[in-house]
């Protein structure tokens, strides 16, 4: 098996009738990092925990098992997650992956390698959501007038993101030095109690995947405001 469930239930009613009910919608999420992503949507789920949100839904994190742990390729993430709805035979289900758009940096055409994979899934039933260039863009937009402050000031080297030593990227050390912490090994629970900073500041960025081939840019805002939405009132 290519991978693991980790299971998260996010009760947001105030009554305790909830539960007794099952969620309304399940969301199965694998992703592309094993650190930063992973810790920082987990530490989302107990804050909209306590903010009681008005949604009951299931996040179920897919892990890749030990042996296929180094198999984190985008097109690999979408093998793991095809195969696995093959088998999870559940209605009212959604299917997401994270990567981030460097994953193609060290193709020779980082740009139209993107674009053939994202083109090649458009689609499917499953729910794509990428940073441009990478997840700390995302953890960036939690400061308050950071666009402006460090952001458009330093787009060029921010969309390149080149490797400064073993320990940072570019966008890794501008996280260590606003924030203090190293998003490559530790992201703190206390960043998304800003998470409606985030939000504010993020339809000043590009939303559509194929943009963010040339331009920062992230649409886990767009998730995040999915999950808070009540699926009840959807039609």
């Amino acid at each position: 098996m290519a991978i693991r469930e980790r299971v998260s239930l996010f009760n947001r009613y105030r009554d305790q009738r909830v539960r007794q009910v099952e969620p309304f919608k399940t969301y199965y999420i694998i992703m592309e990092g094993t650190n930063t992503e992973p810790q920082y949507f987990q530490h989302l789920d107990r804050y909209l925990v306590k903010l009681r949100a008005r949604n009951n839904i299931k996040l179920v994190f897919l892990d890749r098992t030990h042996a296929d742990r180094g198999r984190n390729t985008p097109r690999q993430l979408f093998s793991f997650l095809r195969d696995y709805k093959k088998t999870n035979k559940e209605d009212n289900a959604v299917y997401c992956m994270v990567f981030d758009r460097d994953s193609y940096k060290g193709f020779e055409n980082p740009a139209a390698a993107y674009l053939d994979f994202i083109r090649k899934i458009k689609t499917t039933a499953v729910k794509t959501i990428v940073t441009s260039p990478c997840f700390e863009i995302w953890l960036l937009l939690h400061r308050e007038n950071v666009l402006f402050e460090h952001v458009w000031p330093d787009s060029g080297n921010i969309f390149t993101n080149r490797r400064l030593n073993s320990r940072f990227t570019y966008l890794s050390k501008m996280v260590h030095d606003l924030f203090g912490f190293n998003p490559k090994s530790y992201v703190p629970y206390e960043i998304v109690e800003k998470v409606s900073v985030a939000l504010s500041q993020a339809p000043y960025l590009t939303s559509d995947l194929e943009k963010m081939a040339f331009e920062i840019g992230e649409n886990v805002s767009d998730f995040i405001k999915e999950l808070c939405l009540d699926p009840r009132n959807l039609k």
